[in-house]
C-alpha cells in the first residue's frame, strides 16, 4: 500500500517566455472552468459532471483530466477565494530528471526546468500536486513521503534468483570438480546441490505469485468488459427513450471504466512477462541442478580413485633407502649388504602380494 504523503516538496519552475505564457493561459482557462462551476446547481460530482463537464471542455480547452480535477477542486474552495493554483495528478505532470518537469497545458505539454526548494511539513490536498502561481515565481508543490522505513523484501525477485543461481554455477559447482586438490570437493558439490534446491523452491514460489496475480487481473478485466458492454445497451436505451441526461451520465461512467481497462491491459502484459521470466528461471534452475548432480557424481568417483596414502612403515622404508643411497654415493661403499639380496627381494614381493590381497578383500566387503 502506498503511504499517505506527510510532506510537501517544492519545485521552483524556470520557464521560458513561451512556456510561461502557456502556463498562465492554462491558469486563465482553469479560472474560467471554476466560474462555470460556480454557476451550476450540482450538489455532487456526478451532477457537476453532467451539468458542466462538456461545457468546460468546449469553452476552456482544458485537458480532460484537468477538467475532471476541477470538479473536485470546486467543492473545496470558498466562493470568493482567489484562484492561483491548479490541481495536478500523474497524468498532468511528470518529473523527467534532476532538472526538468513535464506539465500539461492547454497548448500541449511543456518541459520546464526547475530547482528544488526543499521540503515542508504537511500535505492535506486531495491532488498529488499543485501548480502554484505566486507573485514572483511559479512552482509545483508535490505531496511526498520522506520518512519511509526501509522495506524488506519477503520474497526474492526473479532477477535476484537468477543472479544467485549464476553465482552458484560459476563460483561453487565448477570449483567442486575443477579444483580436484581442494580439501573436500564432494562436500562442496553437495552444498551446491542443496543451494540450487533452495533456489528452485524460491523460483517456484515466484511463479506461483505471478500466476495468481495474472488470474486476479484477468478476472477483473472480464468484469470490466461485462460492465462496459452492459453500459452500451443502457446508453442506447436512454437515447431511444429521449433521456439524454441519463445516457450522458452512463457515457461518463463507461469512459472511466474504459480507462481502467486500458490500465489493466498494461498490467496483464507486464504480468505475462513476469510469468515468462519465472518459467525461464525454473528451466535454468533445472538445468543447473542436473549439471550439479552430475558434477557431484564425478567428484565422488574422483575421490574413490585417489591412491591410498603411504603407511608409516612404507615411509620409514623409503627414508632408510634414501639414507643408504646417500652413504653409497659419498663413500663408494654399498649401503646395503651384498649377500642375501635375492631373499630380501622375495620377502618384498610377498609383502606386496599380501597387501594386494588385503586391498581386494576390503573392496569385496565394501569397506572401500
Amino acid at each position: 500500500m502506498i503511504a499517505k504523503p506527510k510532506n510537501t516538496m517544492a519545485l521552483i519552475l524556470k520557464p521560458s517566455a513561451e512556456d510561461r505564457d502557456a502556463l498562465f493561459a492554462t491558469l486563465s482557462a482553469f479560472r474560467e472552468a471554476m466560474a462555470i462551476l460556480g454557476g451550476t446547481k450540482g450538489a455532487n460530482l456526478v451532477a457537476l459532471h453532467e451539468e458542466a463537464y462538456e461545457e468546460i471542455r468546449a469553452r476552456t480547452g482544458l485537458p480532460s483530466r484537468m477538467a475532471t480535477l476541477a470538479l473536485r477542486d470546486h467543492g473545496r474552495r470558498q466562493a470568493d477565494e482567489p484562484i492561483n493554483d491548479i490541481p495536478l495528478d500523474a497524468k498532468l505532470f511528470a518529473v523527467k530528471g534532476p532538472d526538468s518537469v513535464s506539465i500539461a497545458t492547454i497548448g500541449g505539454r511543456a518541459l520546464v526546468p526547475y530547482s528544488v526548494d526543499g521540503y515542508r511539513p504537511g500535505w492535506s490536498d486531495f491532488a498529488e500536486a499543485r501548480l502554484v502561481f505566486g507573485e514572483a515565481s511559479i512552482s509545483v508543490q508535490i505531496g511526498v513521503q520522506t520518512d519511509l522505513s526501509p522495506h524488506k523484501e519477503s520474497t526474492m525477485s526473479n532477477e535476484g534468483i537468477l543472479v544467485r543461481l549464476g553465482r552458484v554455477i560459476a563460483g561453487v559447482v565448477n570449483n567442486a570438480v575443477d579444483v580436484a586438490e581442494s580439501s573436500n570437493p564432494v562436500a562442496v558439490a553437495q552444498q551446491a546441490v542443496r543451494e540450487i534446491g533452495k533456489i528452485a523452491d524460491e523460483a517456484r514460489a515466484a511463479l506461483g505469485v505471478a500466476m495468481a496475480a495474472g488470474h486476479r487481473l484477468k478476472a477483473k478485466a472480464d468484469d470490466l468488459d461485462a460492465e462496459i458492454r452492459d453500459l452500451d445497451e443502457k446508453i442506447k436505451t436512454g437515447l431511444e427513450k429521449g433521456r439524454d441526461d441519463l445516457a450522458r451520465a452512463a457515457t461518463g461512467v463507461q469512459i472511466d471504466l474504459e480507462a481502467q481497462r486500458e490500465a489493466l491491459t498494461k498490467a496483464l502484459a507486464e504480468n505475462a512477462a513476469e510469468v515468462a521470466e519465472a518459467e525461464a528461471t525454473l528451466r535454468s534452475v533445472a538445468s543447473a541442478r542436473a549439471d550439479a548432480t552430475k558434477r557431484l557424481e564425478d567428484a565422488k568417483r574422483a575421490e574413490k580413485a585417489v591412491p591410498a596414502a603411504a603407511t608409516p612403515s612404507q615411509r620409514n622404508d623409503q627414508r632408510l633407502a634414501d639414507a643408504l643411497a646417500a652413504v653409497e654415493r659419498v663413500t663408494g661403499v654399498p649401503g646395503k649388504p651384498t649377500g642375501g639380496a635375492a631373499e630380501v627381494e622375495e620377502l618384498g614381493r610377498l609383502q606386496r602380494d599380501d597387501a594386494i590381497e588385503a586391498r581386494l578383500k576390503a573392496f569385496r566387503e565394501g569397506q572401500r
